[in-house]
């Protein structure tokens, strides 16, 4: 692997979004979110859920919605 291709896989490494700010800049909603992300509702429903059952996205799930993000805003 080159160093070029080195440095663009750290650069993708260190890429995240939250489902917060994903859902809030698509509009998308729960079931989008949880199939983006290969998880259920339940988990996504518990990202975005109120205080008392909040839970964190993985660094992969942010990941995932980072490079959608990326996708979608590259595209026409």
């Amino acid at each position: 692997m080159t160093e070029s291709q080195q440095q663009v896989l750290e650069a993708i490494y260190q890429m995240q979004m939250s489902p917060q700010t994903f859902s809030y800049r698509w509009n998308a909603d729960y079931g989008t979110l949880a199939e983006l992300c290969c998880t259920s509702r339940s988990n996504v429903y518990h990202w975005l859920g109120g205080q008392t059952s909040r839970r964190v996205a993985s660094r992969s799930h942010q990941r995932i919605l980072a490079l959608t993000d990326f996708m979608l805003s590259h595209t026409e």
